[in-house]
């Protein structure tokens, strides 16, 4: 059992489409994103976003230690073994000449990390570029892993306002009541602004670029999640000829850019003299600012910035 004062909030906020595959598919998408089996929600699973802590730390620490040329091989021996206390242990981390009888690679690691949920989602408009939505489903979510790790939102719903059909309500100051909204092919109206029933300082105060946020009814943020994803087109071509292979083509889905999520993650002891607090600190130390999640890290693709979202209770 996790105690509640060594848990924080990872926020992840797409600066480039995320694509968290899911494997081939017959469908009309070849490679569509991870969803939650029961909502359809697009998530990111909690093995993606650990491993890409585990690749950024690990970047992290060998440009720390570059400077020191004493002795490589003592070095990624060290490396190896901090990453492994603070991961998991993993066979491929296993250092040269490690005792052979030490099991090092079914050793827990000294964090857990949730699937990275999503928050809020950018939507074409034609007031503006793009605006996000949410849904009381989403936010009911959030508020309730928020309370279970002792973060104290203040966050407070009435979500009447939003059950009419092609209702909507604002948080901001964007806009106004009656206001009309075209989201892709979609028209919401915009009853009354969310501060009228919600308390959602929270969220203005720890996802800062959320500027445009719409609060709508389940059904059409379902439509928007489902069918407003980001599929891009993929071919290769013959190096020989110049021209498309045959069969290449191939159709590819990504959350797109914009897009926010978030995971708790859970600091623990494991069976060593490491304190909790102190790897907790350590970790929001070397991860911060930008991570890469997902596939086609080469193309650019999976830069989020984030952010440690904290206890405000202690």
């Amino acid at each position: 059992m996790f105690k509640k004062e060594i848990c924080s909030i990872l926020s992840f906020y797409a600066v480039s489409p995320i694509h968290a595959g899911s494997g081939a598919s017959v469908a009309t998408v070849d490679l569509p994103i991870q969803r939650e089996k029961h909502t359809n929600y697009p998530i990111i699973q909690a093995s993606g976003v650990k491993g890409a802590m585990r690749d950024h730390f690990r970047k992290f620490y060998e440009e720390q230690n570059n400077e020191e040329e004493n002795d490589k091989p003592d070095q990624q021996k060290q490396q190896d073994k901090v990453i492994n206390y603070i991961f998991g242990s993993d066979k491929q981390d296993k250092p040269d000449g490690a005792n052979k009888d030490e099991d090092i690679e079914n050793k827990p690691g000294a964090i857990s990390v949730s699937d990275a949920k999503i928050l809020a989602f950018p939507m074409r408009s034609n007031v503006t570029p793009f605006v996000w939505v949410t849904c009381p489903t989403v936010l009911e979510r959030f508020n309730r892993d928020l309370k279970y790790i002792g973060i104290n939102s203040g966050l407070e719903f009435d979500f009447d306002l939003v059950k009419k059909d092609g209702a909507a309500a604002l948080i901001g100051d964007n806009f106004s009541s009656g206001d009309k909204i075209i989201l892709e092919d979609a028209l919401v109206e915009i009853m009354k602004k969310a501060e009228e029933n919600l308390n959602v300082k929270f969220i203005e105060k720890n996802f800062k670029e959320i500027t445009r946020l719409l609060l709508i009814s389940d059904e059409m943020f379902d439509y928007c999640v489902s069918y407003c994803t980001e599929i891009q087109t993929n071919i290769k071509i013959d190096s020989g000829k110049g021209t498309t292979k045959d069969g290449s083509l191939r159709y590819q889905e990504f959350l797109p850019a914009d897009t926010v999520l978030y995971s708790i993650v859970y600091f623990s002891n494991p069976v060593n003299s490491w304190v909790a607090e102190t790897i907790k600190n350590y970790i929001q130390e070397n991860i911060k600012d930008f991570l890469q999640v997902g596939g086609d890290v080469t193309l650019g693709k999976g830069i989020c910035k984030i952010n440690w979202i904290e206890n405000n209770d202690k």
